[in-house]
Order: structure tokens, then sequence, then C-alpha cells
């Protein structure tokens, strides 16, 4: 059931819902970076291709932290999120963005100078992935252990998570390595181009399961579902994150020529729908009432 009785409050004091307010758009552009460069590094590191690996170790190590510390009100305090290893996703995601920092870096320098070979070459490989696959995917688990939010409170947002950042990371290999590794066509490019096909349809299934799950789960769960599809945020929604970001992004792929302006187009577009969805679920990220209407 999507209707509810109660409505979205503030601080009156009267039974609704209520809103998170601590994470906003800047910290949802934060995690689209991460997962975007991280996806781009992942998928550029196994074609060796080094500008795609230096957009994405960029977009993380750069761009991420600067929309981070955008939100944080005091950022010279933002260390001791790495304090709490064993039982947090934040510190486990700081670690992860901290090793893929380090090795993602010595990585490309030691592709592109051969200071090491043989087992020190393939250890700076897997480390950097390691740190890549946690940027990747902590903010699903960040998300899904909010119990207190039951939007966020499932088991899909990791998987959200690692989805979206792989398409991105596939439609821009497929942008940027156009005019170098991907100019000739090939098979590589046909493989590509049918993950980045396979991982839109993904993306659009698991953003349909995320819904039906919240449409019928606790009641502040179907109130953000409403949000998104009927009511205030809907007129961002729709054209944004599923027209724009899912079925024209799956159009331009699977029918559109293999031209560079195509490519553009996929990628803008998917990128559009990355960073909406994002938003959107900060926005609409519910608290239950704490308690119920009275029967009488």
């Amino acid at each position: 059931m999507l209707s509810d009785s109660y409505e979205i409050v503030g601080e009156e004091f009267k039974v609704g819902y209520r809103r998170q307010e601590y994470w906003g758009w800047r910290i949802a552009t934060a995690f689209f970076f991460g997962e975007v460069g991280a996806g781009l590094f992942l998928v550029s590191a196994f074609y060796n291709f080094m500008t795609g690996m230096l957009i994405g170790w960029g977009l993380v190590t750069v761009c991420k932290p600067t929309a981070l510390f955008m939100h944080l009100g005091k950022p010279l305090r933002a260390w001791r999120a790495i304090m709490h290893l064993s039982s947090s996703w934040i510190s486990r995601g700081l670690c992860g963005s901290i090793i893929f920092t380090g090795f993602g870096g010595a990585h490309m320098l030691n592709l592109k100078y051969h200071i090491v070979g043989g087992f020190a070459a393939s250890l700076l490989f897997v480390l950097a992935m390691l740190g890549c696959l946690v940027v990747l995917f902590y903010l699903g688990f960040v998300l899904s252990y909010s119990a207190a939010i039951p939007l966020w409170d499932t088991g899909l947002m990791p998987i959200f998570s690692i989805s979206y950042g792989l398409l991105g990371g596939v439609t821009l290999i497929l942008l940027f390595g156009h005019d170098h590794f991907l100019a000739t066509g090939g098979h590589t490019y046909e493989v590509l181009k049918a993950m980045e096909l396979g991982l839109i349809l993904f993306c659009g299934v698991t953003l349909a399961s995320f819904l039906h799950g919240a449409a019928y789960g606790p009641s502040a769960g179907r109130k953000a579902v409403v949000l998104l599809l009927k009511d205030r945020f809907a007129i961002w929604f729709i054209p944004f994150v599923v027209v724009i970001g899912i079925v024209l992004t799956a159009l331009l792929s699977a029918f559109g020529p293999d031209t560079l302006v195509v490519l553009l187009l996929v990628a803008i577009a998917e990128l559009i729908g990355d960073l909406g969805v994002k938003i959107l679920l900060f926005k609409t990220g519910l608290y239950e009432p704490v308690m119920a209407h009275s029967r009488f």
C-alpha cells in the first residue's frame, strides 16, 4: 500500500514523518564522484588504459574529498572518522579511500615507469583493486545499516552502489577510449558496449525492485515512494532518473550509432540519472513516527 495517514512534519510536536536533514546534495555529490571514479578506474585497470585510470583516480582523490569537505562542519576533525573500523562502514570507506589513493597512484606510476615487477607489481594492483572495490560499494552498506530510515534499510543498497558505479565506469571508458585503445573497434569495444547495455538494464531492474520493496515495507518507506513517484519529487525522479537515466540511456546505447557524439550523450544521460538518484535518496530519507495515532 502506498497511502498513509501521516504527514511529513518538521520540528512541530505532532505525530508524523521527519526527514533526515544531515546528509544532502553535497555528500550525495561526494559519493557520486567516488563511485563513478572507482568504477572508471576498475574497468580501465583491466585494459591498462592510463587516461581512464588517471581520471577515475582524480575523481576519487580530489573531487570526492572536495565535495565531502563542503559538507563537513569541521573538516579538520574528519580524520576521526577512521577510528571505528570494527563497527562503522564510514570508517571502512575512508580506509578504503586511503588505500585506493596510495596504491592506485603507485600502480599507475609503476605502469608508466616500470619501477617494480613480478610479485611487487601484482601486489600493487591487488591492493589498488581492493581499495577501489571498497570505495565502489561502501555507500550501499552505510545506507543499508541505517535501520531508522526504512527506505535505506535494504540489502539492495550495496548492489545499487556497485551497479551504478560500474555503469558509470563502463560508459566513461567507452567515451574516453573512443579515440585511443577503442579506435579500431573490434572485440573489446563490442564487449564493453554489451556490458554497458546489460548494466543499464540491471540498474533499471534494481531500481524497480528497490521501489517495490519500499512500497510494501514500513510506512516511512511507503511515504518515500509516494514522494518519488507521485508527490513532491516526482517532477525530478521520473524525468531525470527514469526517463533520462534509464530509458534514454538504454535507447542510445542499443540503437545509437557508434560515434563520439552519441557516446557523449549516453555518458551525460547516465551521469544525470546517477547523480539524481543519489540526491533524491537523501532527500526522501524519512524517519518513522515515534508513536502511532491514538485509536480514540
